[in-house]
């Protein structure tokens, strides 16, 4: 047990990392609810899309994908300007926590540092399906997320290609990705904030 302790105490610590979407009615997320929701659906679209990707490695991405924000809390998409401009340094500064407290976790390090470098088809499904599923459990939660903040259908578009543009998508995940941007646009644009 002397060894596993801190991954329990770790896994314990990332579920009470709040978010500020959630999955239900009244109900806001914690990073491991969400990593776990991540998890299941990026193995469900690798089986139901016929991808041919390795399941252990979405699995271990999927569920290693935000650990950072036990330093960082999670940062929000659409968050005060300041704090996203100071991401990614903040970020990099709880990586180099966590690969020095959890060093004997060799693997999880390895997982989080392939996975930020999003060069593997398994770690683009997960970066892509992270986005997607928000939208999905804001509309099935009736969540005002969108509307509060006065974010359209257009704004969300604009900040979703600039994201998977980011990233040198495999072709094999395109038809995954415009597929859920259809659903979403045509089926869920009551989420949005709409303009008058």
């Amino acid at each position: 047990m002397k060894k596993i302790i801190p991954i329990i105490n770790l896994a314990a610590t990332f579920a009470s990392v709040k978010r500020t979407t959630g999955y239900r009615e009244g109900h806001l997320e914690n990073d491991a609810e969400h990593s776990y929701q991540l998890a299941l659906v990026c193995w469900s679209a690798n089986e139901q899309y016929d991808l041919g990707l390795k399941d252990e490695l979405i699995l271990k991405f999927a569920l290693v994908h935000d650990l950072i924000e036990i330093y960082v809390g999670d940062i929000d998409a659409f968050d005060d300007k300041e704090k996203i401009a100071t991401k990614k340094e903040s970020e990099a500064k709880a990586f180099a926590r966590l690969k020095a407290e959890y060093a004997p976790f060799e693997d999880m390090i390895s997982a989080i540092e392939r996975y930020e470098k999003k060069a593997e088809v398994e770690a683009q499904l997960v970066y892509v399906m992270d986005k997607f599923i928000v939208d999905a459990n804001i509309h099935h939660s009736k969540g005002d997320y969108y509307r509060s903040r006065k974010i359209t259908i257009v704004d969300w578009r604009e900040w979703l290609v600039g994201k998977i543009n980011c990233i040198i998508l495999n072709p094999l995940l395109k038809p995954l990705v415009h597929e859920s941007m259809r659903e979403i646009e045509m089926n869920f644009s009551d989420t949005f904030f709409q303009e008058k």
